[in-house]
């Protein structure tokens, strides 16, 4: 072949080369703007949980974690503001701004939504769970999620339960060693109807005082007592106007996280999925945290000079026996179903 030859092969070879790179440029440069354009068109959510828990407490951990399993399992599309210490309202405020759509998460007590969807005071009926076992069989079934469907009824979304332990009585004034101890004390507990009731099984008063006030209606002797769990007497510092610490253990309340109906009904089915399960994901961290804070936390209540004491717990369970019968008809079977469950 000539040299001339060679050369016209070489320049068409060249050209040839420059325009397949050129139609790949074009063709890299299309799918660049098409996944960009694709992204700029997927829809972001801001959302926010509240929680009137201190940060330090097991259950807003919790709610750090559930932030960041949504925003992982959402490829970022989902990000959750976590405000505890009652920074969004009280319970009941919070509650009601997620009725309206205003809030889109909130960690609540049970005993705190029972005015709104009454069947949750279903759980502030004392002694109805023999055990923690019990308990969670209960939660975790098919009970747990019939209760959280009541609560679509009100505009409230039910994701997962939390522990939040077993409620005891602690005051400013004595210890509580038998029932009749408690007569004519101003013991603050959740607006809940049952509460209110079996805190007058025991002859006491009840009074539902915030539970942010809780400490200095304590310290100025507004009231005598409360009833907690020792991870709230311990990380809300109740134990500094609250010496006695008496574990007759009449409740288990638990804690759950909820939804925005309105906000819920208005997220693709994707993001639906991925709230669910990173709820499951939070709940699976919060009882392994809940029961490594709670075995510390009754050393730390001693160390800091609580007086704690146990109780024959038959003894309180058998005053308010007849505040069960009673009831019964409200809770249409509940009771007995769940009492039922082995």
């Amino acid at each position: 072949m000539s040299i001339k030859k060679t050369l016209i092969v070489l320049l068409v070879v060249a050209l040839t080369a420059s325009i397949v790179l050129v139609g790949c440029g074009k063709s890299g440069n299309s799918n660049n703007e098409s996944t960009q354009k694709q992204e700029s068109s997927t829809p972001k959510y801001t959302f926010r949980v509240s929680s009137n828990q201190p940060p330090e407490h097991p259950t807003v951990k919790t709610l750090y974690v559930f932030a960041e399993e949504l925003n992982k399992r959402t490829n970022g599309q989902v990000e959750v503001k976590v405000y505890p210490a009652a920074q969004l309202g009280e319970e009941t405020e919070v509650v009601e701004q997620a009725q309206q759509g205003i809030l889109e998460f909130v960690r609540v007590s049970a005993g705190n939504v029972s005015s709104f969807a009454p069947k949750m005071d279903i759980f502030s009926v004392p002694y109805l769970f023999r055990d923690a076992d019990h308990y969670w069989k209960v939660l975790n079934g098919e009970i747990g999620q019939e209760i959280f469907k009541d609560l679509e009824n009100k505009q409230l979304k039910g994701l997962v339960y939390y522990d939040g332990g077993a409620r005891s009585f602690y005051n400013r004034v004595k210890p509580i060693q038998k029932p009749e101890d408690l007569k004519g004390m101003k013991i603050r507990v959740m607006p809940s109807e049952v509460m209110l009731k079996t805190i007058e099984a025991f002859k006491a008063q009840p009074t539902t005082t915030s539970f942010s006030e809780v400490y200095s209606a304590l310290q100025t002797g507004v009231i005598d007592g409360a009833e907690n769990a020792p991870i709230n007497l311990l990380t809300m510092k109740h134990y500094e106007v609250a010496p006695y610490f008496s574990l007759d253990e009449h409740m288990r309340i638990p804690d759950m996280l909820i939804m925005s109906l309105k906000k819920w009904n208005e997220m693709p089915p994707e993001i639906q999925k991925a709230i669910m399960d990173a709820a499951k994901a939070s709940q699976e961290f919060q009882l392994k945290a809940w029961a490594e804070y709670e075995k510390k936390t009754m050393d730390e209540l001693k160390a800091k000079g609580e007086k704690i004491n146990t109780v024959d717990q038959a003894a309180f369970a058998e005053v308010v026996k007849p505040l069960i019968e009673e009831l019964k008809p409200k809770f249409d079977g509940l009771i007995e179903k769940i009492q039922s469950v082995q």
